[in-house]
């Protein structure tokens, strides 16, 4: 199972790259991140609130810098590693990311995770907006 998600954003596609990959992006409900944003380099997204705690982790199979990475994602070692795809195309307007998110292993998890990248992409154009109104 998989699902696709395009969001449109305001922002340069260089600025929404380098922060899609930079352990510097820190998306609530994740309190860090750590990321190696190079071929076999890993990609760890920790939640650690009163509410709940948790981890993700993967690895890098691609990265074009500033149009395109490929990564494995597993919550909590719970055995479904899926990966995503996600590409970066520069428009008039900023621009276009387009998440292609596979190998769920149920309609739960698809569903989990259509709502989740939606709450993340609003987290992101809040960090972009706040960081280049600097």
């Amino acid at each position: 199972m998989e699902l696709t998600k395009c969001y449109e954003v305001p922002f340069d596609v260089n600025v929404v790259y380098h922060a899609w990959v930079s352990s510097n992006t820190v998306i609530p409900p994740a309190t860090a991140m750590d990321i190696e944003p190079v071929v076999g380099g890993h990609y760890r997204l920790l939640m650690d609130t009163p509410e709940f705690s948790g981890k993700n982790e993967g690895k890098f199979s691609l990265v074009e810098p500033g149009e395109r990475v490929v990564y494995t994602w597993e919550w909590n070692g719970d055995g479904e590693v899926t990966e995503i795809d996600v590409r970066f195309e520069p428009t008039a307007a900023g621009t276009t990311i387009t998440i292609h998110h596979s190998g769920f292993t149920s309609q739960a998890s698809v569903t989990n995770h259509d709502g989740g990248w939606d709450g993340y992409m609003m987290g992101l154009g809040d960090f972009l907006s706040a960081k280049t109104s600097r």
